[in-house]
């Protein structure tokens, strides 16, 4: 009786533990494992996972495609002018009653009252206003490669000098010239009271600057807030220059007028391949962006020089007469033309740039930066120094002493071809556009 009691109870408890383990292990959530089970299946994973390289985080701005506007406020270097243009002086100097020629030494350079009223130093331009269009693109679906187009224009800077005297000659003005007839400095009379002439004459610079550039892209590195961007492409930029000078005299004696004009100009075309690179920073709505590049290439250089003298009123000098002849003061037939620079030598060209900018991004697609930049040029032709102080006044019609206006001595003025620097720099301020 007891061992069948003893069976029966045994059987009882199987029957019950085997009920409890199904009930825990249905009450046990599906992804909850024991540590045995998580050991193995973290060693499982480890051999099985594949090795991933984080993505490339986009661009903080979020689009594909941007546009720029901006307004430029730049200043320039100087013009070289090394060449005195217009003197005062005392017009006793050189000055003898007695003679029907008198050498005409006041106002020449050394002489005593000689004073330089323009040219000998540098031409000071105004600050120039300009726009510039960028617009680029990410080319890649990962935004890794891209690219961008820009392209900027300044308008017209002039300069201005202006000098005139009295109906009576005062204050004496001359065009200071080292003589290649006489081989000594003279002064040619614009004004002067003794030897009778009264006039004028003014000088007008102007400058005008533009540019572009196309360049690809490359995202060296990117992060939620920082971002670095290799550039490589192509370089273009013009410089145009021109110097200008009108003179008008009046023989106060037989009544008659000469009128005077030359005029030098330079252009400057740079063709040249560039790289650089561009880091951006952003945090919260305050951004940041500092870009370096360096062109390099040569410059495609013009030179024109153009002169030319009117004779006008009742007594004019015979020969030549009435009419307009070659040659003014400082452009003379021995260097009057057209000339492409490159033709004589091709200058290596070196073209560095450096912008700065900060702005502030009011929404996802549009913000606004205000900025700085700068820009040098090497081996550049400038108009002031294209003049030559070497002056050989018997191959001009009018202004030959012996009347012949054929050339006797030097050929001077010569073409000079002297080359400089240049660089610009200034402020912007636009926005951007992103879609």
């Amino acid at each position: 009786m007891r061992l069948r009691f003893a069976w029966i109870l045994g059987l009882w408890l199987i029957g019950v533990g085997q009920a409890a383990a199904q009930t825990e292990a249905a009450a046990k959530p599906a992804n909850v494992k024991t540590p045995e089970e998580k050991k193995d299946a973290g060693a499982e994973s480890s051999e099985k996972r594949p090795i991933e390289l984080a993505p490339m985080v986009e661009c903080a701005f979020g689009y594909p495609f941007w546009f720029q506007a901006e307004y430029l406020l730049c200043g320039v270097k100087n013009a070289p002018l090394p060449v005195p243009l217009v003197t005062t002086g005392d017009p006793k100097v050189g000055f003898d009653p007695n003679l029907a020629n008198t050498v005409n030494t006041a106002g020449a350079i050394g002489q005593s009252g000689t004073q330089v009223l323009f040219g000998g130093n540098t031409i000071n331009f105004p600050l120039l206003s300009g726009v510039r269009l960028t617009a680029g693109g990410w080319i890649s679906e990962d935004q890794r490669l891209g690219i961008e187009g820009s392209g900027f224009v300044f308008g017209r800077a002039t300069s201005r000098f202006a000098a005139a005297s009295d109906g009576a000659g005062s204050p004496p003005l001359y065009f200071p010239i080292f003589s290649g007839i006489a081989g000594a400095e003279r002064g040619i009379p614009i004004a002067d009271p003794l030897r009778s002439f009264s006039g004028d004459v003014a000088v007008r610079s102007n400058l005008q600057l533009a540019g572009a550039e196309a360049n690809f892209l490359g995202a060296f590195y990117r992060s939620p807030d920082w971002d670095f961007t290799l550039l490589v492409g192509f370089r273009y930029a013009d410089l145009r220059e021109g110097l200008e000078i009108h003179n008008t005299t009046k023989d106060l004696l037989f009544g008659n007028t000469m009128i005077l004009n030359d005029l030098f100009q330079t252009s400057n075309q740079f063709y040249g391949g560039q790289i650089g690179g561009r880091l951006n920073g952003q945090i919260g709505s305050l951004f940041v962006s500092v870009a370096s590049k360096v062109a390099l290439g040569s410059v495609h250089q013009i030179v024109n020089i153009q002169g030319d003298i009117t004779q006008a009123g009742p007594n004019p000098l015979v020969p030549p007469g009435l009419g307009t002849f070659p040659g003014g003061m400082f452009a003379q037939s021995s260097n009057i033309g057209r000339r492409n620079a490159n033709a004589l030598s091709v200058p290596f060209s070196v073209l560095p740039t450096l912008e700065l900018k900060l702005g502030w991004q009011f929404t996802d697609r549009l913000r606004a930066f205000a900025g700085y930049e700068v820009l040098y040029w090497t081996q550049v032709l400038r108009p002031g120094k294209q003049i030559d102080h070497n002056v050989n006044l018997s191959q001009n019609a009018v202004l030959d002493p012996n009347g012949a206006g054929i050339l006797v001595g030097p050929a001077q003025p010569a073409l000079v071809l002297s080359r400089s620097d240049f660089w610009a720099q200034g402020v912007n301020f636009g926005f951007e556009l992103r879609y």
